[in-house]
């Protein structure tokens, strides 16, 4: 898919607004006061739309539709029978705690909020066992890596199939496509999907007994809006309302579970993401970026999990930038700590593989390449914006910076993405 390619964008899984607006500048071209006047701006967009974007994003359905590539090992390694998937069910989602999804766990929400029960059709009789099964078995099809089977069986269901349905489309736009359109376009029909439940998800977080529901969907939307942004230039970023949409929606959740380990580890990423984007002074004074939240954030998200490897590699990014070269070592332990997590499910394992591959782009720039970390990311984008490669689909080998600096050298013309 060629449509984006020359036109940056970003999760942890993504959205983008409509219309979206280049920077006719660079952002090192603009004051500070200029900056902090764009930012206001954001901030008002985001605020006056009570911080969900319900206004979908048009996707190119033939992207959605078509072949979906196959995770890189056998999926039996991951596959959980039904009796021990609901013994396993909490160690599986310790970092989404999900609840398990029982006859009356479905029945009190679908009959609580009718059109959970309306988006079933007029053939739903009520058998909450049997559709308690159905949504169970979408669950195995996600856990063990059959991403495909898992968003068409899933998306017959309502909400509580299409939750790992589109999970499972997440997971494959983020480590399985091989363009970044490609990519772009299926975390946009997930964050489409999320807005058709924002009605709903406003009720649930009134009502603490289904807050766990709403904190589920509060976290895939930062997650999509999350990896949109950390593919932006900084402008982008800015632009497009990025930076508030994530940093409002996982504020939110931290202050709704200030236990949970995923929302702490994302909340801290984002806080280094917006330092990395606008700098210190700014990502402080305007956004509420703390450097400080960085460390503490995902100190306490071990505190709860220790063995995810999506928050060892995040807080080993988010090392290099707060603190570029500083804490390097430190970068390179947190990978080499994901990458020796034993995966409990697929998901987990290309977590894992993408640390892997990471941790070699990272290595090449700190031994092969000697510029700046800013020189490296802007030679990063440029090879993005030139191929149209998904830099984090683990079936292709890393982006060495010192190669690509080389063969730019030698004259070499790359070409996008079939």
């Amino acid at each position: 898919m060629k449509r984006h390619v020359g036109i940056t964008l970003l999760t942890i899984a993504g959205f983008v607004v409509s219309g979206q607006v280049l920077a006719e500048k660079n952002y090192e071209d603009y004051s500070r006061s200029e900056l902090r006047a764009m930012a206001e701006k954001s901030r008002k967009s985001v605020d006056e739309n009570d911080v969900w974007q319900t206004e979908k994003v048009d996707v190119d359905e033939s992207v959605i539709e078509g072949a979906w590539n196959a995770v890189p090992f056998q999926t039996r390694y991951f596959d959980y029978p039904p009796e021990k998937l609901k013994a396993r069910w909490s160690d599986l989602t310790r970092a989404i705690r999900v609840p398990y999804p029982s006859p009356e766990y479905l029945q009190v929400r679908i009959e609580r909020f009718p059109v959970l029960r309306e988006e079933l059709g007029p053939d739903f009789d009520g058998d909450y066992e049997a559709l308690s099964q159905q949504v169970l078995h979408t669950w195995r099809l996600f856990f063990r890596g059959d991403f495909r089977a898992a968003k068409d069986f899933g998306v017959q269901l309502g909400a509580y199939g299409k939750l790992p349905a589109y999970l499972a489309q997440s997971i494959q736009a983020l480590y399985l496509t091989e363009s970044r359109d490609e990519k772009l376009e299926m975390l946009n029909d997930v964050t489409n999907q999320i807005a058709d439940y924002v009605d709903v998800l406003k009720g649930m977080k009134d009502e603490p007994e289904f807050r766990d529901d709403y904190m589920v969907l509060r976290l895939g939307y930062a997650f999509a809006i999350g990896r949109l942004a950390e593919e932006a230039t900084p402008m982008e970023a800015l632009m497009n309302n990025y930076l508030f949409k994530v940093s409002r929606a996982l504020d939110d959740a931290v202050e709704i579970d200030p236990d949970h380990p995923v929302a702490l580890a994302m909340q801290a990423a984002k806080d280094a993401n917006i330092i990395r984007v606008v700098g210190k002074l700014l990502g402080r004074l305007t956004f509420g970026a703390r450097l400080s939240r960085v460390e503490d954030g995902f100190e306490a998200s071990f505190r709860q999990e220790d063995d995810l490897a999506i928050v060892h590699y995040e807080y080993a990014n988010s090392l290099i930038y707060v603190n570029r070269n500083r804490d390097i070592y430190r970068a390179f332990d947190q990978f080499n700590t994901a990458i020796g997590i034993h995966p409990k499910s697929a998901m987990e394992a290309l977590d894992s593989m993408y640390a892997a591959k990471r941790f070699k782009e990272i290595q090449d720039y700190y031994l092969n390449y000697k510029q700046s970390f800013r020189a490296f990311e802007r030679e990063r984008r440029e090879y993005m914006e030139v191929t149209d490669e998904n830099l984090y689909n683990v079936l292709k080998p890393a982006f060495l910076v010192s190669e690509y600096v080389k063969r730019k050298e030698e004259g070499y013309e790359f070409s996008m993405v079939d």
